[in-house]
């Protein structure tokens, strides 16, 4: 068969785009160093490699959430430890007051309790990245304040059961896939939750009254008044061993759950480098072979060129 110079020409032509095509395409992979850049350089594995990132941002998404919520949990334990310390100084006070004192003693005593209070209130009023703990969902309200006329303290957040919603004062982190379930996602305690069941005509914490009550007894003992004796304040003794159980109660609680975001937390960096291998070996991009392969294609192409400039018929600009 005659070869006339168009086939030469169309033959070198069609060479020429598919070196060309091969160099730009193995150029663009070590550029992205991945192999898989379209669909179509390899439909199954792009498929997984879709799910692979799906699978990582989710991941990304569970681990913030579940550092965000150690940290929120580990700012509330932290208070409530300080909370029950102070708590157990105030039963120190009562007991203190029970035994064989001068009148005036007791005075000092009420202040001291006045003072824990105040401590109490301030504690109530943790946060932790400008946000309330304890102020169930209305977080950027300060939840506890303090009449400073009548002493009473007022919460001001949300709670559970508040106007009928069970979940008012619930905060939740998801760190699992599926929905969002409060009583597994559930990372804070709100104020009743801390303090006690909340009045809802003074908005005042059951623990608040307990103690401002037993500050008033301590008051009444010095004269006798509205029939305040010793014994009332061994009463008021079994109060605070209650309230503190109430308290410690609240704290277990947080504490078993930071444990349990804590593991979910170690579980999730190991499911990262996971997904991370698994998508790095379904795209199987290797630097070395690519570098070989792109000073292959480019040889490839400079040969090609030099073949073409030898067997290519002359044009007329060749003589000029």
């Amino acid at each position: 068969m005659r070869v006339t110079n168009n086939m030469m020409s169309t033959q070198f032509l069609s060479g020429y785009q598919t070196s060309l095509s091969r160099m730009s395409d193995i150029q663009e992979k070590i550029a992205a160093s991945k192999n898989i850049n379209r669909p179509s350089d390899n439909p199954v594995g792009a498929a997984r490699s879709l799910q692979f990132t799906a699978a990582a941002s989710a991941n990304e998404l569970f681990t913030q959430n579940a550092n965000d919520a150690i940290s929120w949990m580990k700012t509330s334990d932290t208070n409530l430890s300080g909370i029950v310390t102070t708590m157990t100084n105030i039963k120190t006070a009562v007991s203190s007051a029970i035994s064989a004192n001068p009148t005036s003693s007791y005075d000092a005593i009420a202040k001291q309790i006045d003072q824990m209070i105040n401590e109490l209130v301030l504690a109530g009023n943790a946060q932790v990245g400008g946000r309330y703990v304890f102020s169930g969902q209305s977080d950027s309200v300060e939840p506890f304040t303090r009449d400073e006329t009548t002493g009473v303290v007022t919460y001001n957040g949300t709670y559970n059961g508040q106007s009928g919603v069970a979940t008012a004062g619930t905060i939740t982190m998801q760190i699992v896939p599926g929905d969002v379930n409060t009583s597994r996602d559930k990372i804070n305690l709100d104020g009743s939750e801390v303090f006690g069941a909340i009045d809802t005509v003074t908005g005042s914490p059951k623990i608040f009254q307990d103690l401002l009550t037993i500050k008033k007894h301590l008051e009444d003992i010095q004269t006798g008044a509205n029939g305040v004796t010793a014994d009332t304040l061994s009463s008021d003794l079994g109060t605070i061993d209650a309230d503190m159980d109430y308290i410690i109660s609240g704290q277990t609680t947080i504490g078993a759950r930071q444990k349990s975001y804590q593991t979910i937390s170690t579980r999730l960096v190991v499911d990262a480098t996971t997904i991370a291998t698994d998508a790095t070996n379904n795209d199987g991009f290797n630097v070395a072979k690519a570098s070989i392969e792109s000073q292959l294609a480019q040889n490839a192409y400079n040969t090609l060129l030099s073949v073409g400039a030898n067997v290519l018929p002359k044009s007329l600009a060749d003589y000029l």
